[in-house]
């Protein structure tokens, strides 16, 4: 039997996350935060952090909070909800999580600085193929100097790298159905150079170009040639997360959406009585629950220790699909009104395509589920 009931922590800590970013992170902010050169508010993030928010699910002996994946879900729905900017997901939970798990006793020592928010990882994995898996990784990682390696090759996307003290790259070094590994890399190291890329979703996300830039032996994480195995765990997790990121956003699609049916009035009545835009609305909703549940069942699947991959690639499926149908159908009840830039509709719709393609769109998820079956 799949329990779906949120715990009672869990939905204090969803009250708790609603009340503060109302409170501290209001859609004005959001705006403010877009046209900035960080992209995300220092001081929010260390509130967010002395909350046990930044490391919920980091060991203890880390200084985090070990939350389990439901945990960070309710707070991911309110991200998603507020539209939050924060490099959470490739900092605390991608980068941060991999290191707890199987980093050196140094780069162990890192995972505290994560916890804090003192220390942002940022997550460098894609290329210009635009593949997501270890097939696309090509940035050649060859022998350097005293055992080290030299990096060669550009990673694309790469989220929140002009504030990372550190990224955790993907890189190839050898054949076979993996043959990747993951090094720490210092962003500021001779070599290596960044390049905002402009894009629709607004966020902070990087071309890093490396260009002969040495590493050392010690900058491995786990197991040469066993990269993208290593990561996959917390790329799973990040996945789910980005599922919940998304119904969040959607039931606030919903409410907006139901709003202005109800306030915006044609031929003498609002428009929220017209047949046709009762659908519409029902569609988000339709698409917001099953999106819901599909997320939630693997997140509850993760936490019980359960075979969850065929539940995980069709939750992200959906929520990649559902991520373009909510914003459509809302769009449809906004007519252009939406589109314009004082409304915040758009604000949703343009983070909503980025959220589409990050961590593996639709068709790569969907082969997952066949591949699991």
């Amino acid at each position: 039997m799949i329990d779906l009931e949120f715990s009672e922590q869990e939905v204090l800590l969803q009250r708790t996350a609603v009340e503060f970013f109302i409170s501290e992170c209001p859609l004005a902010k959001v705006r403010e935060l877009e046209d900035s050169e960080l992209g995300y508010a220092p001081q929010l993030w260390k509130k967010m952090a002395d909350l046990d928010w930044v490391g919920l699910s980091l060991p203890e002996e880390d200084g985090g909070a070990e939350g389990s994946l439901l945990d960070l879900y309710v707070l991911y729905l309110e991200l998603g909800r507020a539209l939050v900017p924060t490099p959470h997901l490739t900092s605390s939970v991608i980068a941060g999580e991999t290191l707890a798990r199987v980093g050196s006793p140094e780069q162990r020592k890192l995972v505290s600085q994560i916890a804090t928010g003192d220390l942002i990882v940022a997550t460098a994995l894609m290329e210009s193929d635009g593949d997501y898996g270890p097939e696309a990784v090509q940035l050649s990682a060859t022998p350097g100097d005293a055992g080290g390696y030299r990096l060669e090759g550009t990673k694309l996307l790469v989220p929140w790298a002009h504030v990372a003290g550190r990224l955790l790259v993907a890189t190839r070094t050898g054949p076979g159905p993996d043959g990747t590994t993951l090094l720490l890399v210092d962003p500021s190291a001779s070599g290596i150079s960044l390049e905002r890329l402009d894009n629709t979703a607004g966020y902070p996300l990087f071309a890093v170009v490396f260009d002969g830039a040495e590493v050392a032996a010690d900058a491995v994480v786990g197991e040469v040639n066993r990269g993208w195995e290593t990561l996959t765990p917390a790329l799973d997790r990040a996945t789910v997360l980005q599922c919940a990121e998304i119904v969040g956003a959607g039931e606030a699609v919903l409410e907006m959406s139901l709003d202005y049916a109800k306030e915006r009035e044609q031929f003498g009545q609002a428009i929220g009585k017209f047949q046709a835009v009762q659908y519409l609305c029902s569609d988000i909703a339709i698409d917001l629950h099953l999106t819901s549940l599909l997320a939630r069942q693997a997140a509850w699947r993760v936490d019980s220790a359960l075979p969850y991959q065929r539940e995980l690639a069709l939750a992200k499926a959906q929520a990649a699909e559902a991520s373009q149908l909510m914003v459509r159908q809302a769009h449809e009840v906004y007519a252009g009104h939406g589109f314009m830039l004082e409304t915040d509709l758009q604000l949703y719709t343009r983070r909503a395509k980025h959220w589409q393609f990050n961590l593996g769109e639709a068709s790569h998820h969907f082969e997952a589920a066949v591949d699991a079956l």
